[in-house]
């Protein structure tokens, strides 16, 4: 009599559990559907925020910012793919902020960003770097930066959005020049560190030099 009754029991429970298995396996078939046919948004390079105008020119630029746009002649066989310029603060971007960002070979180069009314110790302070070593730019000091990463994949270049491939930004050159402040950053892979010291001896005009700050990174610079 017992082994009936568990037996009956035994029913109803596989019947409610198909009810609610069978169901929660339809949607997530018809969701799995759905998604396959929304695209996917188009990542940026950018910082995106309220009252950021993008230009594909400094020429196009200049005209949403009061400071003086620098820019180095030789970008060392990159071009210039975007220029944002920031018309309201943005995260720890001043009003007038432009960020440039440049390609070479389908992905990014490096991204220059211009910074008025504020210090490079202010900026330097916004990044927890992982280390830091001390650049001489001439008359100027300028500070290396070496990021911790979150292994976060590349983007490949995309036909589709007309978007070169980039990488997580991993090291910055700050220094200041002029009463603006200047970080030119770039992934591990794409620019060197020789090659953001390049272009920002040429920014400043002077020759560069480096000396260590931070014992614990012996990486040399070029």
């Amino acid at each position: 009599m017992s082994r009936l009754m568990t037996n009956a029991l035994n029913v109803p429970r596989r019947s409610c559990l198909l009810a609610i298995i069978l169901p929660m396996l339809a949607v997530a078939v018809i969701l799995r559907v759905v998604f396959a046919f929304i695209p996917m948004p188009r990542p940026h390079m950018t910082l995106q925020a309220d009252g950021l105008i993008e230009t594909k020119t400094v020429e196009d630029a200049q005209a949403h910012t009061s400071m003086t746009i620098a820019l180095p002649d030789d970008l060392l066989g990159s071009e210039v793919y975007s220029v944002g310029t920031y018309t309201r603060r943005a995260a720890t971007l001043p009003v007038g902020s432009v960020s440039i960002t440049t390609i070479k070979n389908d992905w990014r180069f490096v991204e220059i960003v211009e910074r008025p009314m504020t210090t490079l110790e202010d900026v330097t302070n916004d990044y927890a770097a992982r280390s830091a070593q001390s650049v001489a730019l001439g008359n100027a000091t300028a500070t290396m930066l070496t990021l911790p990463t979150n292994n976060i994949p590349c983007v490949s270049p995309n036909e589709r959005w007309n978007l070169p491939g980039f990488c997580e930004i991993a090291r910055i050159l700050a220094f200041e020049h002029n009463g603006t402040v200047f970080t030119i950053a770039a992934d591990g892979t794409h620019a060197s560190d020789g090659e953001l010291i390049t272009l920002a001896r040429e920014i400043a005009g002077s020759t560069a030099t480096t000396d260590k700050t931070n014992p614990s990174d012996d990486s040399p610079l070029p």
